[in-house]
């Protein structure tokens, strides 16, 4: 075991939070014994962005190469007594509320294991450790399958979000028991981060950059939270970053759909929302953009990636705006399915059950399924001749469609037997949702998505609103029975041959 050792101040804010420690120490030194779970393309469950080398050569490297700049805030640890591959324990732990202590802090970390199997089979620890129900282990798995069914009847979109977030630990769990993994490096760099004795909360770029200065990196003041749960150092990372630099919305559905298993989640969702975290855009992008029913899942922007890799994926802005329409469902078509579904006369409740109940999810992905199977495959990705897969277009062609579906009669939506349960009312309302909306997209032809555009699509209010007023074209001209056969000879589009 490698052993450092610190002089801390040690104190506690308020009665139940953790406690807190300050110190000094290298970052060279800090790297070794401090692990870093960031997301990645090998683990996503990890609650740290993904590391951008970009930024710690061209921005921070340089900033410490100045030798009159320094960083003065401090660096965030949390400090676990028990860890795979080390522990960390103080001198005198007992310490009141508003009272300061000198202490003395130990880390020991068996960094020769770094390269044995034993970082695997830590690993696999750690995972059973947050979640020792996990599905396909035994009796238990049995048992927690159980719960997971009933679970997911409640009432509570956040269950789904959280449900992710066990789907992504059962992931790590299935890689880690596959023993192919363990000779890939990358992996086990991922992997070594989750057991060692402490993680680093906030801070990552700034340790990284200032490890490759002096003997042992430049030193830096650290504030240690001794002992804190998994959910504690996830709250703290999202409240840390959303003031004064808030980080983008897209990473914090991510931590939140990821990092949290369901028991995990509901420990720090009050305080999540009350520290301004909208939680209703977590429920809602997590579904859409990691449920495996989702026409979109990984296909959005979610800031967990090498940003190179996202910009082949739809935008996170576009996506939301897209599925709020559904969440919402203040449209008069999804109003009317609304009060069928749940056989109300009552707007306000009949949505109120559609969100509460996930149902605007499964609408979603029945007509955003029927979109994608219209078209060629080809077409459900970003290229530069598409131009199907753009967030301003894919929004606009669902308005367009949309209104075409609002401009139905009553009766078209009118559940025919009033005795009708639950999911035979789900079923035919989709069934007529989706007559309109594969006879609307017959009125747009394939060749529309890869026929040179004239005009650039424009992901503004204006842009948008002439994206609706082209679609619509389309649409009326069909209903009409005269499709629109001169379509590129618009103004939108390059002149052909034609």
């Amino acid at each position: 075991m490698t052993k450092f050792e610190y002089d801390v101040l040690l104190f506690r804010q308020q009665e139940k939070s953790p406690l807190q420690l300050a110190f000094v120490a290298p970052a060279d030194d800090l790297l070794t014994w401090a692990g870093i779970p960031r997301k990645s393309d090998e683990l996503l469950t990890g609650f740290q962005r993904f590391r951008d080398k970009k930024r710690v050569d061209e921005e921070i490297v340089p900033f410490f190469q100045d030798d009159k700049n320094c960083s003065p805030t401090a660096l965030i640890v949390a400090l676990r007594k028990e860890a795979g591959l080390g522990r960390c324990s103080l001198s005198d732990d007992a310490v009141e509320v508003g009272e300061v202590k000198q202490a003395r802090l130990t880390i020991e970390v068996d960094t020769a294991a770094f390269s044995t199997t034993r970082v695997f089979e830590e690993a696999l620890q750690f995972v059973r450790d947050r979640n020792p129900a996990l599905p396909g282990s035994g009796e238990d798995a049995e048992d927690a399958d159980e719960t997971e069914g009933l679970l997911d009847d409640e009432d509570d979109d956040t269950d789904e979000i959280v449900h992710l977030g066990t789907e992504t630990l059962a992931k790590m769990r299935e890689l880690l028991e596959d023993k192919s993994n363990w000779s890939n490096d990358d992996f086990r760099s991922s992997v070594v981060d989750f057991v060692k004795p402490a993680f680093l909360i906030d801070g990552q770029h700034r340790a990284t950059a200032a490890a490759r200065l002096g003997e042992h990196g430049l030193p830096f003041m650290v504030c240690g939270l001794y002992d804190a749960s998994w959910p504690e150092q996830v709250f703290q990372f999202t409240v840390v970053n959303l003031k004064p630099v808030r980080i983008k919305p897209s990473l914090i559905t991510s931590i939140a759909a990821l990092s949290l298993t369901r028991e995990e989640h509901r420990e720090v969702e009050t305080r999540l929302e009350n520290a301004g975290i909208g939680m209703r855009e977590v429920s809602v992008m997590s579904l859409v953009a990691y449920d495996d029913a989702s026409p979109f899942s990984g296909m959005i922007a979610m800031a967990v990636s090498d940003p190179k890799q996202e910009r082949e994926l739809l935008g996170y802005g576009a996506a939301k705006r897209i599925a709020n329409a559904w969440y919402r469902a203040t449209r008069t078509s999804l109003t009317q399915i609304a009060r069928q579904l749940f056989a109300s006369n009552n707007s306000s409740n009949a949505r109120k059950e559609w969100r509460d109940q996930r149902v605007w999810f499964d609408f979603f992905v029945a007509f955003w399924t029927a979109v994608r199977d219209h078209y060629s495959e080809s077409l459900w990705q970003k290229s530069e001749a598409n131009k199907l897969f753009v967030g301003a277009n894919l929004w606009a062609l669902q308005e367009a469609v949309l209104s075409a579906a609002d401009g139905q009669m009553a009766s078209h939506w009118k559940v025919p037997d009033d005795e009708w349960g639950f999911e035979e009312r789900s079923a035919f309302l989709k069934e007529r949702l989706l007559e309109v909306v594969t006879t609307m997209l017959s009125y747009v032809p394939e060749q529309v998505w890869t026929h040179p555009w004239n005009k650039a699509s424009q992901d503004t209010t204006q842009g948008r609103d002439e994206l609706v007023k082209l679609f619509t074209r389309f649409i009326d001209s069909g209903k009409k029975g005269s499709p629109w056969k001169g379509w590129r000879n618009d103004e939108w589009f390059k002149r052909s041959e034609e």
